[in-house]
């Protein structure tokens, strides 16, 4: 009997437009954070006279940021928007997901202009990745966009 492991999937680099287009969603959720935690902290401040609108902001500000920071780092590497995209940020050597301290790294200079600069480059890498040994990688389908029902039951049913 013959068993030998299947052959492994070949590691495919996400296209420039998904990752842009899975940047673009991820940015919209952090703005959607934002003004969820604001809208919270102010419907709380009717009730808690310690929490003030500019306390609001702050907390606002930094659930919006933190999400910004660390969302590679949700399972499988894949932020919201990557998961939407079927993309996903692994570690260089061993494919595994993006670790927390990896999405630190790789997202803290994403607010540099010049850090994108570099994706277009044959290595399609971003300085944060080349910082946190990550790529981003293709996970699925490379034709089409994953519907909003994958990301809650991962595609089963």
């Amino acid at each position: 009997m013959d068993a030998s492991p299947p052959p492994k999937r070949p590691t495919v680099l996400a296209s420039i437009g998904r990752r842009l287009a899975a940047r673009i969603v991820d940015c919209a959720i952090a703005v959607l954070i934002f003004f969820i935690v604001k809208f919270s902290a102010g419907l709380l401040s009717a009730h808690v006279p310690a929490v003030t609108p500019k306390a609001g902001f702050l907390s606002a500000f930094f659930a919006a940021f933190a999400y910004f920071l660390l969302a590679d780092a949700l399972p499988n590497g894949q932020s919201l928007g990557k998961r939407l995209l079927s993309i996903a940020t692994v570690d260089r050597k061993t494919r595994k997901g993006c670790s927390v301290s990896q999405s630190f790294t790789r997202n803290s200079g994403a607010l540099v202009v010049i850090d994108w600069v570099w994706i277009f480059m044959e290595s399609r890498t971003r300085l944060g990745d080349m910082f946190a040994k990550t790529i981003v990688i293709q996970t699925g389908n490379l034709t089409s966009v994953r519907s909003l029902a994958d990301i809650y039951d991962n595609g089963r049913g």
